[in-house]
């Protein structure tokens, strides 16, 4: 029968946790990148909006 070893040192536990804290920076900083993205293009469509009903407003 298969032994299976056990790691008495906490080195899988180590990584697990290296990797995990790894992931959560990653999808962090994705998450602001998205966010910022997202202010730009509302500010944008907001002054874009502005521009138009002042136009339309002028015109009449």
């Amino acid at each position: 029968m298969y032994k299976k070893k056990l790691d008495n040192k906490g080195q899988g536990s180590a990584e697990l946790i290296l990797i995990t804290g790894g992931l959560i920076v990653i999808i962090l900083l994705v998450a602001s990148y998205m966010s910022n993205i997202t202010q730009k293009t509302q500010t944008t469509l907001n002054n874009l909006l502005k521009e138009e009903r002042d136009y339309l407003i002028n015109k009449i």
